[in-house]
């Protein structure tokens, strides 16, 4: 009986390993960072049925980014009907430089919003709809986020956001925890989940908790607040990184 637990528990156990690795290769990245990586942007038709219906919005999708910069998925998040097929249209045709993750190249996640506006007034950079308030119908209109050649790329932001599968590689210092002895006592065991900050210098700089028993948390964050990072490089600066890191705590025996 034991044996059998335990094999299935090694199951288990490589399996998530296994999940863990394929998540690692695609990392999410935040839309303002990825405006600054756009290659090729074509911009939305705004539908006819649309525009006489006087339908205007935002579609919102999520969208999957190769390696070498080319979309490889999109998914609607949100957005009217009416609007989501032009978006899609537009946005599959994108191009983007290849984002580096320490000097390698890497799928994205990152989310794009396609903003569908009729007015009256001159329209801002990032709408689309009737002129003189954006493009008429058959004619190109804007995209929320919208890249001028012509300025300057924004700054890095300060923090991004950084899935575990990525941060748990770049781990320089890992510190054990010890199991609490009046959790073992009372046969606690579980996962308690973290959300952590990470300097620029790959120092842990602040631990929240997101879930666990609360025998176990402390134990979790006494250890975490030691861990050591490498710096976490976005077009080669080092930047600020938020992650969440899983401890483990489990009675054997």
């Amino acid at each position: 009986m034991f044996r059998t637990l335990a094999a299935s528990l090694l199951m288990i156990c490589c399996a998530s390993i296994a999940f863990a690795q394929v998540h690692a290769e695609r990392v999410r990245v935040d839309n303002y960072v990825m405006r600054s990586y756009v290659l090729k942007q074509v911009p939305p038709i705004y539908p006819e049925k649309a525009r006489k219906a006087g339908v205007q919005g935002t579609v919102v999708l999520k969208v999957h980014v190769s390696k070498t910069g080319d979309i490889e998925n999109i998914e609607m998040l949100s957005g009217h009907p009416m609007l989501v097929p032009a978006a899609i249209e537009a946005v599959k045709q994108w191009k983007y430089k290849p984002y580096l993750l320490n000097g390698e190249p890497v799928a994205v996640e990152t989310q794009v919003s396609v903003n569908f506006t009729l007015s009256d007034k001159p329209a801002a950079e990032g709408e689309a709809g009737d002129i003189p308030g954006g493009a008429q119908p058959g004619q190109q209109g804007g995209i929320v986020g919208a890249v001028d050649s012509s300025k300057p790329l924004p700054p890095p932001p300060q923090r991004v956001r950084v899935s575990q599968g990525v941060e748990s590689g770049l781990i320089a210092t890992k510190v054990q925890p010890i199991y609490p002895q009046t959790a073992k006592d009372a046969h606690i065991q579980g996962v308690v989940v973290l959300r952590v900050i990470v300097s620029k210098e790959g120092d842990v700089e602040n631990i929240e908790l997101v879930s666990g028993h609360p025998d176990l948390a402390p134990a979790a964050i006494e250890a975490v607040k030691q861990w050591k990072y490498k710096p976490y490089l976005l077009n080669q600066q080092p930047v600020e990184v938020e992650t969440q890191v899983q401890v483990n705590f489990t009675l054997v025996g």
